[in-house]
């Protein structure tokens, strides 16, 4: 039965390997691309010899198969290798250059932010061709206010390569930059750049851009505001900026943060009103062709009117190979077509099988392709309503399954009331769609507008409200579920084995399940058991702050030097990670506010001395004390040979509460005397598992 689904999906047999090529490359970049190439150039000639013994044998054959999936994984492999040949990183110093704003700039609290393209980098009279990405940080006025897409500027600004802060377990935003191929920023004042040209770069992007403006200026000319047009404007164009974080949070806990981000369901919704509005043109000679014709132009359309994003163009190439297969009157595999468009959208850019939105994509598809109509057949209802509200729970319960381990890795949470939320959202977000569609055919008519936007805006307060009354019901999600990749891959293992035992009804799948899920269970318990026993040192990342944390079993000890709290976002986003792996719970976290000019830290076998201020002359030991580890912070005025005459140690630690310009000068001061040191700004968190 396997191999016939095999033969069944070219397109899956091709993506697997050249899947695997990309997944080998970015995580073991251990091969130049040179000798990428001839390997690939050396199987090229072998499966050229192949072709020609196997032109008489019509059958597939085992070498040819291993020989084309050589092909394919060393494809994958060569794909991602050219991308990391091309990194450039700027070297830390002030640059004038010509850029262009690729992105529509995004307001923040104090900034306004948006990506650039450098264009030119001008180097006294000489300008040099750069075509590096480059996140920016305007200094927020009126004028930054009205930048927009395409806009050319020349500038003046320090170019940095875009660090990683390494506190244990916290978001990597460096390597969630590497990924949309993006390693440096720059933070440009009002007063140093001019704006010398529009409508620079990709001329679709602008257009796009344009039109999205205005039709996101129809909802707020008919007073729809507040969250009610933040929630619209994602949910039907894409635009994210107006999204608050309690929002996020609010759709996230209650199950129905998909239908945030313009992608399948929305599309999906869009292909299955065209069909219904096209299916008269099936009578005709040529209906099918003109009618797949209007329905890909029209998908296409739609991507062009979210902003292009990559999972409104997922989805819309996804529908085109399902439409295509109407077209010729095929009626098509829909693994094959999911493959199709997997494989299309790798070859365009590898990078995207680490996009989170990519990864959950095509689980929930595939999920609910295999399982849903399974889950649906356990019930029959002759009446429609049960039988329209057993079908979304079908289709919820499906697409979790296939999901779950993603977003438990990625999230730490799990929905647990995403079966209610679904039967109610699903069907709002549907209307709320159409509606939105009907708002923007009716906005010639300002009457007809503003009171379709009246409905409009009153049935997405009405989804906002459900949303909200979900998140508050009790138990609505379980928070701070850790897993690592591993145990990732093992739940997605488990996965596939019940479902060859489902599709195969053999004895055999169903038992290596049971074994990997006891695997699963001694994994999880082993991990835990070591963690309980282990005991970690780390001096966290946090600018102009210094941070030291002990952990112990299940305990810690959180030393700082300003006024702090749990609730603080230099906690919640740099700390509690850590805290959170190991389990530790609020009551069992110690926060000591420390303003004395030196303290004295003994943690297993380690000897640790932080000075912080001048008046330390005061409080330095008469005899020389031998310790492990001397902390520098908060710019203490000392010079590093003083520290010799009273202390006996091994490595010298500049916290991030120092200036780069004092860190700079204490690094010469220990390489003159060949003295060991660890600068935090320019490493990452200091860690030390005991």
């Amino acid at each position: 039965m396997f191999e016939k689904f095999l033969h069944q999906t070219p397109f899956f047999r091709l993506a697997i390997p050249f899947l695997a090529g990309i997944l080998f490359q970015i995580n073991y970049p251990l091969i130049n691309v040179s000798i990428i190439y001839i390997l690939s150039s050396l199987f090229l000639v072998a499966l050229l010899f192949g072709i020609i013994k196997l032109t008489r044998n019509y059958s597939i054959n085992k070498i040819w198969g291993v020989l084309v999936s050589l092909i394919l994984f060393f494809s994958g492999m060569q794909l991602v290798s050219i991308k990391q040949q091309n990194i450039y990183y700027f070297n830390n110093t002030e640059y004038t250059f010509i850029a262009t704003l690729t992105e529509q700039p995004e307001e923040k609290e104090k900034s306004v932010k948006t990506v650039l393209i450098i264009d030119y980098v001008i180097d006294s009279i000489n300008y040099k061709t750069n075509n590096t990405q480059v996140i920016c940080y305007f200094q927020k006025d009126s004028s930054t206010l009205n930048l927009n897409l395409g806009d050319q500027i020349l500038a003046k600004s320090y170019l940095n390569e875009i660090k990683h802060s390494g506190n244990p377990y916290a978001f990597n935003y460096k390597k969630y930059l590497k990924y949309k191929e993006i390693y440096n920023q720059c933070y440009i004042k009002a007063d140093h750049y001019n704006i010398i040209a529009h409508n620079k770069g990709p001329k679709v992007r602008i257009l796009s851009n344009k039109i999205r403006q205005k039709l996101l200026g129809i909802y707020q000319r008919n007073n729809i505001s507040g969250d009610e047009f933040a929630v619209l404007s994602a949910l039907t164009l894409g635009y994210k900026s107006e999204l608050t974080p309690e929002l996020k949070e609010s759709f996230s806990a209650s199950g129905a943060m998909h239908i945030l981000a313009v992608s399948g369901l929305h599309v999906g919704i869009i292909f299955i009103i065209l069909c219904k509005l096209s299916s008269f043109l099936q009578k005709n000679k040529y209906g099918k062709i003109l009618q797949s014709i209007i329905i890909i132009i029209v998908l296409f359309f739609y991507a062009f009117l979210t902003g292009l994003s990559d999972s409104v163009l997922r989805a819309t190439i996804m529908f085109t190979f399902i439409s295509f297969g109407i077209m010729f009157t095929r009626q098509t595999n829909i693994y094959n077509t999911i493959s199709a468009s997997a494989l299309v959208l790798l070859i365009i850019n590898p990078y995207s099988i680490m996009n989170v939105g990519f990864q959950l994509s095509y689980a929930a598809v595939i999920s609910i392709v295999f399982f849903q109509p399974k889950i649906y057949s356990l019930l029959n209802f002759k009446n429609t309503i049960p039988d329209y509200i057993w079908q979304l729970i079908s289709v919820a319960v499906a697409a979790q399954l296939g999901t779950f381990p993603i977003t438990i890795y990625y999230f730490d949470q799990f929905p647990l009331y995403f079966i209610l939320s679904n039967i109610i959202i699903i069907p709002v977000a549907t209307i709320i769609v159409y509606g939105a569609i009907i708002l923007f055919a009716l906005s010639f008519s300002n009457i007809l507008t503003l009171y379709f936007s009246k409905v409009l805006n009153f049935t997405t307060f009405f989804l906002n409200r459900n949303v909200n009354f979900i998140e508050q019901l009790p138990y609505s999600k379980i928070d701070q579920i850790l897993i690592d990749r591993y145990e990732v891959i093992i739940l997605m293992i488990l996965i596939f084995l019940i479902s060859f035992f489902i599709i195969t009804k053999r004895i055999n799948f169903f038992k290596y399940a049971l074994w990997i899920l006891v695997g699963l269970i001694l994994y999880n318990i082993s991990s835990t058991y070591l963690k309980s026993k282990s005991s970690v040192f780390t001096i966290h990342n946090i600018p102009k702050l210094s941070a030291i944390n002990f952990i112990e079993g299940k305990k810690a000890f959180f030393i700082y030097n300003k006024k702090i709290d749990a609730n603080d976002k230099n906690i919640i986003y740099n700390v509690a990670p850590l805290w959170q792996e190991y389990e530790i719970g609020e009551k069992n976290t110690t926060f000591i506010q420390s303003c004395k000019p030196i303290n004295y830290f003994s943690f297993k076998n380690k000897r640790i001395v932080q000075l912080k201020n001048d008046s330390i002359v005061n409080f330095l030991p008469k005899q020389k004390l031998e310790i492990d580890y001397i902390i520098l912070s908060e710019n203490i005025n000392i010079n590093i040979s003083d520290l010799k005459q009273y202390f006996k140690f091994d490595k010298i630690i500049f916290d991030s509460s120092n200036s780069f310009y004092k860190i700079n000068n204490w690094e010469k001061e220990c390489n003159k005397s060949n003295i060991s040191f660890y600068n935090i700004l320019d490493k990452g968190a200091f860690i030390e598992y005991l």
